[in-house]
């Protein structure tokens, strides 16, 4: 739970009090209970199965077997890279500013600060708009759980004769999951979060068993790229997949001996490679397995007639709806610590349970405008991911280091304008072709 009210600013931010010089952030961190190196691998690599692992193979047909497989590499090395580089700029911060600890949105802020003078002017906008993109991103998350839990329940109940579109049955998680995300205490979802935790490791045990179960057929359209207009569709739903941020920040924040997570066979780097192999295995066996008829999460096209098949649909939308509240209570608590300083106290409590059901609604209403889950999926990463997990890393570094400290022939300088440069093509290129979709799809 620790993940969550680190994402959400519940954490505050730790003096300390040694000089600049002698300064060590790693020993000013106040952590009651910091996880070890393998409780931290495991929580990081539970953090990245979930819808986005499900949806690389429909990701791998859109680029043939070749060409997914070394943009997946490519993809997860320049995801590694960066978030590596956003740690260490904010450990420096933390040395600058004698801390043991500064939050995604003010680091941003105080590196602009420094940077460059052109820049400065929007240091504090930065700050809200870093905090903005972590909200939507959250939000975002939550209407890719609506579309993905509605779509396994309608396959299941059309198998049983209980045939309704999909956005009614969007309209059937609605009520269920407004009370769920009523649930206050953080500690009262530790159930919820383990019980899901325990069933998506027994769905992807059943998936792996229809990916495997058969000879597959390797021929050459399914080796070869297709369409180059998928590229940026491919990108957003592999930066989906990959990047979290937010997660991974609290993991190394939350770490026992946090120096041992960073570096190049650092604890972030192995599980990197772990999860890329992961996302490989299940997108190119999904792909062949079931070729171009699949679907935009692979639970989809699990046989509807089988009762296994069945049990792995139902467990992967339990799985999911049971941490809905978990991702709304990040931008939940972003949103409620604003808004109860301008508010007086006798109108907290009605004001509190407001925002709980328009914060499910409002991605509720954006499932039910456009109830499909590839485009989503892809629009989302290519947006907040590209700006989270790449942009903003990269202005960060650029600013840390102004004027003179970029390295031999600027190095960093050139590297830094590079990745930003790579961000923004991701991001325009993405968001372009996913609004496309959505589009030709309402």
């Amino acid at each position: 739970m620790f993940v969550y009210e680190f994402m959400s600013g519940i954490v505050e931010t730790i003096t300390g009090g040694a000089e600049e010089g002698d300064f060590d952030p790693h020993q000013h961190r106040k952590i009651e209970k910091p996880t070890t190196y393998s409780e931290t691998m495991i929580h990081m690599l539970k953090g990245s199965i979930g819808a986005g692992i499900l949806a690389m193979p429909s990701a791998v047909k859109r680029l043939g077997i070749i060409v997914s497989i070394i943009g997946l590499i490519l993809i997860g090395c320049l995801a590694t890279y960066c978030i590596l580089l956003l740690i260490e700029a904010q450990y420096e911060l933390c040395k600058r500013w004698r801390r043991g600890y500064i939050a995604y949105p003010k680091s941003m802020m105080l590196a602009v600060r420094d940077g460059p003078p052109s820049l400065r002017w929007a240091a504090m906008s930065l700050y809200y708009f870093v905090e903005v993109v972590l909200i939507f991103w959250q939000l975002g998350i939550c209407v890719i759980f609506f579309v993905f839990v509605a779509e396994n329940f309608k396959q299941i109940c059309d198998f049983h004769g209980y045939e309704a579109s999909l956005r009614l049955h969007l309209c059937f998680v609605l009520v269920p999951t407004i009370l769920l995300n009523l649930v206050k205490d953080l500690k009262l979802m530790t159930p919820l979060s383990s019980l899901s935790n325990i069933v998506t490791i027994f769905g992807l045990i059943l998936v792996f068993f229809y990916l495997i179960e058969d000879d597959v057929v390797l021929d050459d359209e399914k080796l070869r790229l297709k369409r180059f207009d998928d590229v940026p569709i491919f990108i957003g739903t592999a930066l989906f997949a990959l990047e979290a941020v937010g997660v991974i920040l609290a993991l190394e924040y939350n770490m026992e001996e946090p120096k041992r997570f960073v570096g190049m066979l650092g604890l972030y780097s192995i599980g990197m490679i772990t999860i890329i192999t992961l996302y490989l295995i299940v997108g190119v066996f999904g792909y062949l397995k079931y070729g171009e008829e699949i679907k935009a999460t692979i639970t989809l096209n699990l046989p509807q007639e089988q009762k296994k098949a069945q049990v792995a649909k139902l467990i992967f939308a339990l799985a999911i709806f049971l941490t809905f509240p978990l991702q709304n209570f990040v931008a939940y608590n972003m949103v409620w610590r604003r808004a109860k300083k301008r508010l007086p106290e006798s109108k907290h409590f009605v004001t509190d349970y407001c925002l709980r059901v328009a914060l499910v609604i409002i991605p509720w209403l954006l499932a039910v405008a456009v109830p499909h889950l590839g485009p989503f999926i892809s629009l989302f990463g290519a947006f907040c991911l590209s700006l989270l997990g790449i942009i903003f890393p990269g202005l960060m570094d650029l600013c840390l280091w102004y004027p003179n400290n970029y390295g031999v022939l600027h190095y960093k300088y050139v590297r830094d304008v590079f990745i930003m440069v790579i961000g923004i093509a991701f991001l325009l290129s993405g968001c372009y072709t996913s609004v496309l979709e959505i589009i030709e799809d309402w």
